[in-house]
């Protein structure tokens, strides 16, 4: 028992300044220095207004983040809550794109440092800029990701220091810049030829997809989340206060140096800039500040070096994780003997880092990273949706207003930046070519290895014990997880009841549940206490019968793994009628089910008093759809044994709605079959404001009441018990619910 009450957690040593900071090292990196002028010359003076713009677009991402990281203040961020909350394949999707985007991110920092170190190397040494950037990339890179390798990282006072560098010669450059401009006679001609926005809003968006990435520093932030004091509040401050530092900043620079500069040939100063790349920046502050091009030589040298020391290191860490999640080949989760880092994941993401910064144009690898980056910003919206379905007892002291409209606002404006940025940024279309390589790879990766390693672990982590088995034949099963003996006999005896009316078989099955520390091994010491119960219940039951013992860490993953190997059509699980857990509604166990499983989902809640075989009047509220006409289904299938009644019970809000009761359910009889039976199925019609309440009451005449997700999506109405767990919750009768084997449109169809 002593090694259950212990827990490993991190240090919260972070405070709201110190992850605030994190944020805007994160937002004012490599990318002002060398993406400003790329994005002129794309927008034009409307960059001010793209970077205003793009702050708008990430704040909406960013409070989602904000919201996901008060109330899940977990290690890993995104790649976590989207594999928790969604269906695989997207959790290996999530992991794999944020490892391409965080290595791609890289390349974009080492083409920048090698185009700023060729700049300042070039007046003394007068050979190939080409060759020397590429020669001082490769050497940049394998530098740093042998520093990762041998262990050494940046420390916070190094990392602050530089943050802190980075904007006080932002800012001084932006104070010399908005002197300049408003010194300069007609200085409102640069913003005005020959218009404010001269490529249009085509141009404003792509200029948002190009530069997208300078604000992506509110993901680092949640995933200090675990290291955060008072996560609840500081993390969704420190995100917008971070944000909004990084805007003021990068509108500002974009003001001063469309504003400031002066051009040889009297052309507008944004398509001066806009032809000069990635140099642009530097190669004007000569004209804006003293010793600008040096000063912001040095800033850019010294920003692009942090910057990718601290993504070779979180890249690699992306890899690492999926590898010890048993996404990727176990290699990649080694640790080195003697420098206990990740070598081989390290080693990987320094070929692809090298890759593409050696193979790629800056503009390629800027698109490619920010369209990885929109991907996953895109999942980190979805999944704020699905969980304020799915866990809404969940505390959040921060919640996203207008859900699920903002963030599904969000994954839209976020796909129309992502269309400009590959239609109108120049090499748009290489970079999409590379993403779609890259996740085409993955999904190959995922089919061909992760899906299997991901079977073959839970297999390792939930070993069968025991098992009895009665027929072999293919026939309809039907798996039935029992814990207490006491409970568990009505479960059987329902189970039972149904098994008989499907001609099926009945798969028993007890979970052994060790704590994480304990090997599975020790999980023999108490099967034969299971085998006794199993035993004594499997002679409760008239039909083929099994008998199935795991030991794991987890119940839900045994149950979900035993439905798997069994080809299970359904299981029926017995619920107690409440959970202590804030985070989930109908329980940890029986919430990852009615998501996860690949079958039928039964839960019944049983009276104390209820003897199964004398069922004898059952009420079934519908509104159509398929989750209702399965609940009437296991209402046939009681009456075909026991010969109970049969109620369909619509409730309208009021009697214009009434008018659409008749409809649903002729739908739901016809469903199962009414017709082909002599079987009369009454019918009740109510009215009421209060569909929970009416229904609540209506239960009162009846022996169980059993109940289906309504026509409304599945992630909407059922997993978040809006309708079926509510109603459970207000009558004392016996209640099962249902949920119809998930369909992918169930999954997506969201309203």
């Amino acid at each position: 028992m002593a090694q259950e009450m212990i827990q490993v957690k991190l240090s919260r040593e972070l405070s709201f300044f110190d992850i605030t900071m994190i944020g805007v090292a994160g937002m004012i990196g490599a990318g002002v220095f060398a993406l400003t002028s790329i994005a002129a010359g794309v927008a034009g003076p409307a960059l001010i207004l793209a970077f205003f713009l793009n702050g708008i677009v990430a704040t909406v991402t960013a409070a989602a983040y904000a919201e996901l990281g008060s109330a899940l203040p977990e290690a890993g961020g995104g790649y976590v809550w989207i594999k928790e909350m969604l269906p695989e394949p997207f959790g290996f999707l999530a992991g794999w794109v944020d490892w391409f985007a965080h290595s791609v991110a890289c390349s974009l920092y080492a083409v920048a440092f090698g185009a700023f170190f060729a700049e300042a190397i070039l007046p003394i040494i007068p050979i190939s800029r080409f060759f020397l950037s590429k020669l001082s990339i490769f050497f940049v890179i394998s530098l740093l990701t042998y520093i990762n390798f041998r262990g050494a990282k940046e420390s916070g006072k190094v990392g602050g220091f530089v943050t802190i560098l980075k904007v006080a010669v932002l800012l001084t450059f932006v104070a010399f810049g908005i002197y300049k401009t408003f010194t300069l006679p007609n200085w409102a001609v640069n913003f005005e030829t020959p218009s404010f926005t001269p490529t249009g809003i085509a141009g404003i968006l792509a200029a948002m997809g190009l530069t997208y990435i300078a604000f992506e520093g509110y993901e680092i932030i949640v995933q200090s989340g675990e290291e955060t004091k008072n996560p609840e509040k500081n993390i969704p401050r420190a995100v917008f206060v971070s944000l909004w530092i990084a805007v003021i900043i990068y509108v500002l620079v974009a003001f001063s140096v469309i504003g400031a500069t002066i051009t040889p040939d009297n052309s507008p100063s944004w398509m001066y800039l806009g032809q000069l790349k990635e140099l642009g920046l530097i190669k004007v502050a000569n004209q804006i500040m003293p010793f600008g091009t040096a000063i912001l030589l040095f800033a850019g040298l010294v920003s692009t070096v942090s910057a990718m020391n601290a993504t070779i290191y979180s890249s690699s860490r992306v890899s690492f994780a999926m590898a010890r999640d048993g996404l990727l080949p176990e290699k990649l989760s080694a640790v080195h003997a003697k420098n206990r880092t990740p070598h081989y994941a390290i080693f990987f993401s320094y070929i692809i880092i090298t890759l593409m910064a050696l193979a790629l144009p800056i503009e390629a690898v800027a698109a490619s990273t920010d369209i990885m980056f929109l991907l996953l910003f895109m999942q980190v919206n979805a999944v704020l949706i699905v969980s304020r379905l799915k866990s809404p007892e969940l505390k959040r002291s921060f919640k996203v207003p207008l859900v699920p409209y903002t963030p599904i606002a969000a994954i839209i404006l976020q796909i129309v930046i992502g269309y400009f940025l590959i239609t109108e940024v120049e090499h748009g279309y290489l970079a999409l070519l590379s993403s779609i390589v890259w996740i085409v790879l993955g999904m190959l990766v995922y089919f061909a290895y992760s899906k299997e390693k991901e079977k073959e672990k839970m297999k390792e982590e939930l070993r069968t014990v025991y098992e009895e088995r009665a027929v072999e034949e293919e026939m309809h099963r039907i798996i039935v997880p029992v814990a207490h003996p006491k409970t568990a006999e009505k479960l059987v005896s329902f189970a039972n009841t149904i098994a008989k009316a499907k001609n099926s078989e009945v798969v028993l099955l007890s979970v052994i549940v060790l704590p994480q520390q304990t090997p599975l091994s020790a999980g023999r010491r108490y099967v034969a206490k299971h085998k006794e119960m199993l035993s004594n219940l499997m002679k409760k039951v008239d039909v083929p019968v099994s008998g199935v013992i795991k030991v794991g860490h987890n119940v839900a993953q045994a149950i979900l793994n035993t439905i798997d190997e069994e080809k299970a059509n359904m299981v029926i699980l017995g619920w107690r009628g409440r959970t202590f857990r804030r985070d989930f509604i109908l329980g940890s166990t029986i919430d990852p089910i009615l998501l996860k499983a690949s079958c039928d989902v039964v839960v019944a809640r049983f009276e104390p008093d209820l003897d199964v075989e004398n069922i004898r009047r059952i009420l079934i509220p519908t509104a159509g759809g398929p989750h209702a006409e399965l609940a009437a289904e296991i209402a046939m299938d009681l009456h075909k044994i026991l010969g109970s009644e049969i109620t369909l019970l619509y409730v309208a809000g009021d009697k214009e709605e009434s008018k659409k009761a008749e409809k649903y359910i002729e739908q739901t009889k016809k469903a199962i079959g009414v017709e082909d039976v002599d079987f009369d199925v009454k019918e009740t019609i109510k009215i009421s404001k209060d569909r929970i309440e009416a229904i609540a009451i209506e239960s009162l005449k009846y022996d169980i009441l059993i109940l289906g997700a309504t026509n409304e999506p599945f992630l909407k109405n059922f997993i978040k018990g809006v309708f079926p767990e509510k109603v459970a919750r207000k009558t004392p009768r016996t209640v099962v619910m249902v949920r119809k084997k998930i369909a992918v449109k169930d999954i997506l169809r969201l309203k």
